[in-house]
């Protein structure tokens, strides 16, 4: 496992990567439409289509299918593809839908903020398996598949706190992507009010490190164009935990 240096310089560089990619042709600050795509249903994006974009030198036509979209007729998952000046993000999360992105739009005035580096909620913990299947809110109309795959225990700060860990059960997202879903005493206040998120990475153990200088903020604390899980109650943590990304600035 890494060192408390080495992490934090991990970390560091992490955190600079995604100032970079914020100020980027693909940035959630660079989303100007989204557009709903239930599936068996279809779109013309560009040119003279349903979805009118002048300037982007064609036209595709994109449809939703349970296992993810077809573009011009070809299968792809979710992901981002070019058109024109344009990008087109393709979400699936059970809610299918196209969110236009133009690198050359007016952006709002955010930029992402962080706490220091702080080594205590940095922990290698057992995950106690408790797995079965659960609907998460979002903040679109529907809720997202999800499973709950078990639980994680901590304390911080001498408060006893419990995680349940989950993965989402969506097309494109990989069989051993874990995440939490969380809020915490700083929610609302120093940190985004939906709450964070945290990805969870295997340790050489077979425990997971879990390391909270890596919570990060949903896609909606930058963008209303996006489709966001809501932390369900069961994580909404009596801790405050003062490390990882806080609100925008």
């Amino acid at each position: 496992m890494a060192s408390q240096t080495d992490a934090e310089r991990e970390i560091e560089e992490s955190r600079e990567s995604y100032r970079e990619w914020l100020a980027g042709p693909e940035s959630f600050l660079a989303a100007v439409a989204r557009h709903e795509l239930p599936i068996g249903s279809a779109l013309r994006i560009g040119v003279k289509g349903d979805v009118d974009l002048p300037d982007a030198g064609t036209l595709l036509t994109v449809a939703a299918s349970d296992d993810g979209f077809r573009v011009d007729g070809f299968k792809r998952g979710p992901g981002v593809i070019r058109l024109g000046r344009y990008r087109l993000r393709l979400s699936h999360q059970n809610a299918p839908a196209v969110v236009v992105i133009d690198p050359e739009a007016a952006r709002a005035p955010l930029s992402p903020r962080w706490y220091p580096y702080d080594p205590r909620f940095r922990f290698a913990l057992a995950l106690e398996p408790d797995p079965v299947r659960i609907m998460l809110g979002s903040t679109r109309e529907r809720d997202r598949r999800a499973e709950r795959v078990g639980w994680i225990s901590f304390e911080v700060d001498d408060e006893a706190c419990r995680l349940a860990v989950t993965r989402l059960v969506e097309p494109g997202v990989p069989a051993d992507s874990y995440q939490v879903f969380f809020r915490d005493r700083t929610s609302g206040d120093e940190t985004y009010a939906l709450g964070r998120y945290l990805d969870l990475e295997d340790a050489e153990d077979g425990r997971y490190v879990v390391d909270f200088n890596r919570a990060y903020n949903p896609a909606c604390a930058f963008s209303p164009h996006y489709n966001c899980p809501l932390p369900p109650e069961e994580n909404d943590l009596p801790a405050a935990i003062a490390a990882g990304e806080m609100t925008p600035r």
